[in-house]
Order: C-alpha cells, then structure tokens, then sequence
C-alpha cells in the first residue's frame, strides 16, 4: 500500500512539472531518458495534452530513442499526426505541421497568408579581392575574402511591411535537422544563423566572409551586413523569427559553422559562408 501511494505521489509531483507544456515525441524521449518506468510514462500520455509525430520514421528513431513497445502504443493510441495527417494539413498555416526548412510567412494575391519554403542558394564558393591594393602597401591594406551567390536576385521575394520566418527544425530529408546534409553544427536554432544583406552587381550577389592583410586576420561575415532579429520558440524544433521591415534588397540565412560566433566577426570562425555550407536566400520589394 505505501508502495502504490509513492508511486502515484511522484506520478502527480512529475505530472504537474509537464503540465505547462503539451507532451510531443520530445518530451517522451525525455522522460524515458530519465529513467522513468514504462508505466509511468504511458500515464502521462493518457491523462496529459498530446501532440505526438507518428510516422514511419519517427517510430523508428523512438525506437532507437529506448522507447518500448507499449510507450509507442499508447502515443498512437492518444492520437498523433500521422504521415496523412501531415499531408492534408493547411500547408498555409504556420502551427501546422511542416518539413524542415526556413518558411517565409507572406500573403498571396488575394491577401491569404502563405508560407513559401526558402530554397538553398546555389552558393558558388568565394572570390578574393584587393590583391593589388595590398601589394602596393606592403600588406597594409585589407584583402577581403566574398562568399558569391549566382544571379542579380532571389527567386523568393517579400512584400509584406514586416518580414516574418519560421523555422522547422525536424528530422527529415528537406531540411535543417541532423539529417541536413550538409551537417553544419547540428543546427536546432535560428540563433546558429546569420541574416545578412547582400551587397549586389549585374550577375550575382555577395557578400564579405573574411579579410586579412599582413598584420592581421579575421573570418565571419562583416557587421555592417548583419541585420538583427528576434526569434520566439513556438514549441520543439518550431521557431517564429520576426526580421522587421527590411529595406528593399537581397538577403539570406546563412549558417554558422562549429564554433562560431553568429552576429559578428571573430578571429577564428564567424556567421558567415567561410564557414558555412547552407545559404538561404530571398528578395524584399519587386526586383
């Protein structure tokens, strides 16, 4: 009897410690992780809000989480989005479920809102300039190193006075999670991107990564490109990020490498291409 009365005790202390909060796949890793009895977490499922991913894929990585059996049972039992579900989901609605990626919350042309994914640029590597300059004063002068990005503009444009993004940081093959690619640092938040203004010319877009000269040397993408934003985390993985009105130009995203100190130039590794591999980019205004 003391035995059963412990037992529901902590299973109500715990229960009010999640109660501010809907459980997901996330938090049933968590608890699973913490050692908590397969009892204890199906109770949980069954009396608390529930927002669990159930696809084929998910189950798996569950799976490899610890999960058992019956944990995975009881989350399908409660109900959770399922691979259908997903699809008929509004894909215009920024709590619906999405794939990974970075989303642009716009309006169509008849003032509905829309989310477009933002594509990664076909980023073309990096050109050096000043050579000469440096040369001729002895190394004084700087030598900046441009992270380049074919074509005078974006195929994604902004219109809207305030520009707004979400974040989906998930698991699967479109996008920014660990199955990303490109594997940048195990990206999980927007604060591991840059935003950056991108300087133009009549064929490409660009902007400084790094500069150098014979006293000094420092890699990152330079500060007076770096435009400010706020991000919010509207639950696991999801992120709203309010970049405010952005003056008509090119921009993108740009992931910071491991170590790096996104928002500024540092002497080993900064937010920028140098040390990136995804670049996201769009337009704000007509071209």
């Amino acid at each position: 009897m003391k035995s059963r009365f412990l037992s529901c005790a902590f299973l109500l202390a715990f229960g009010a410690a999640w109660a501010q909060q809907t459980l997901n796949n996330d938090t049933v890793v968590k608890m699973v992780k913490s050692g908590l009895g397969d009892s204890v977490i199906i109770s949980m499922i069954q009396s608390e809000p529930g927002a669990y991913t159930i696809t084929p894929d998910t189950m798996i990585a569950l799976k490899q989480s610890g999960v058992s059996d019956a944990v995975l049972s009881a989350m399908a039992a409660k109900g959770g989005t399922s691979a259908n579900a997903i699809a008929a989901a509004d894909p215009n609605d920024p709590l619906a479920p999405h794939d990974s990626g970075i989303y642009l919350l716009t309006k169509d042309r008849e003032g509905k809102p829309e989310m477009i994914p933002l594509e990664r640029a076909a980023y073309s590597g990096a050109k050096t300039g000043g050579m000469f300059a440096s040369a001729v004063t002895y190394g004084i002068a700087k030598v900046k190193t441009k992270a380049v990005i074919p074509g005078p503009h974006a195929s994604i444009r902004d219109s809207e006075p305030s520009s707004v993004f979400y974040f989906y940081f998930e698991d699967k093959a479109a996008g920014l999670g660990r199955s990303s690619p490109f594997q940048v640092g195990n990206l999980s938040s927007p604060n591991q991107f840059a935003l950056v203004k991108l300087q133009m010319n009549k064929n490409n877009r660009e902007t400084v990564i790094g500069e150098f000269n014979s006293f000094e040397a420092s890699s990152g993408t330079d500060s007076k490109d770096m435009v400010q934003f706020k991000s919010e985390r509207i639950r696991s993985g999801v992120y709203k990020v309010n970049a405010g009105s952005l003056q008509p130009g090119e921009y993108c995203f740009l992931a910071a490498g491991p170590g790096a100190a996104v928002g500024g130039r540092t002497g080993a590794y900064g937010a920028g291409a140098g040390v990136a591999a995804d670049i996201f980019d769009f337009g704000v205004g007509t071209e």
